[in-house]
């Protein structure tokens, strides 16, 4: 298996970070502090860091196809269209409001400028929760029966969509149609073992390559479109949690990681937990990314 290290780009001990990406329009990376109700973004060397606090926990989120400063966002309790310039935001959807027990969590717009995002059993890790797709007028039920939604990704031809479950520590490859998004039949595409972490946030490259965040595994693993490990990413920090192919090429790995529940004694060890990594995957091993896909919904005015 090929190997690199991923080096620490932004310290910013986050709670608990996710949801990276990389957005062209403004040359710049984007995520979230779950927990620290924070949205973040950085120029692509890590600099001119900037923050928003929220007054909800932001999960997700997608950009719209319009352009503009409302971006289309998951928050814990539902969808929202939210006002980057102001923190402003208005209700879209609420998420299974009859279960105070889950909430939303990982998410993508698929090829066809739909937000597709799954939510999690927070109380107990009970496969009791779903994944939606919301078009800006229709939330569609995808599956159901999920205790922690992690993985969306979609293959560049857009046939394909990756989810994982993360306690089962399975990653399946669904079929789909690339113009409606229904899902046909799923198999299992690729498992961790005991030790090796658990499968959260992921993002596929231009080969189809679909690059996979280990929560307690210190890596990003990437798995071919046959669902063979290829290159592994190593970390510092054990709680890796999403990942994005970003940068004005396409060709940098960019990281997020969590301290999240660390003791102080765990957190002594691991002092770069929470901040955000790099990896030159390009320049190591000839990689591109492919363009984050945005929403191509209508977003209301916020304000």
């Amino acid at each position: 298996m090929r190997t690199i290290e991923a080096r620490l780009l932004v310290r910013t001990s986050a709670v608990l970070g996710e949801g990276i990406q990389w957005n062209p329009y403004d040359g710049r990376l984007w995520w979230t502090d779950i927990h620290g109700r924070l949205l973040l973004s950085c120029d692509a060397d890590g600099g001119d860091l900037r923050s928003r606090a929220l007054e909800e926990r932001l999960t997700a989120f997608a950009f719209p196809e319009s352009g503009g400063d409302v971006v289309l966002a998951a928050f814990a309790s539902g969808l929202f269209a939210l006002d980057l310039s102001t923190g402003a935001r208005r209700r879209l959807t609420a998420f299974e409001p009859e279960n105070p027990a889950t909430r939303l969590n990982d998410g993508r717009c698929d090829p066809a400028g739909a937000f597709v995002v799954g939510g999690m059993d927070e109380a107990a890790h009970q496969p009791v929760s779903r994944v939606i797709r919301y078009d800006g007028v229709v939330e569609t039920p995808l599956v159901t029966g999920i205790a922690i939604t992690n993985s969306i990704a979609f293959s560049p031809d857009g046939r394909t969509m990756f989810l994982a479950d993360s306690p089962t520590r399975t990653i399946w490859r669904h079929v789909r149609d690339p113009q409606t998004g229904a899902l046909g039949a799923r198999e299992v595409f690729a498992t961790t073992a005991e030790g090796e972490g658990v499968p959260d946030g992921a993002c596929v490259d231009a080969e189809g390559g679909l690059w996979s965040a280990r929560f307690d595994g210190a890596c990003v693993q990437r798995h071919l479109p046959d669902g063979t490990p290829d290159i592994r990413v190593t970390l510092p920090a054990s709680q890796v949690t999403c990942c994005c192919l970003g940068g004005p090429n396409l060709d940098r790995l960019y990281i997020t990681t969590a301290r999240e529940g660390m003791t102080p004694d765990a957190y002594a060890r691991e002092p770069l937990a929470g901040g955000i990594f790099v990896a030159d995957v390009g320049a190591a091993f000839g990689i591109r990314g492919l363009p984050e896909r945005r929403f191509a919904g209508a977003l209301p005015a916020v304000g």
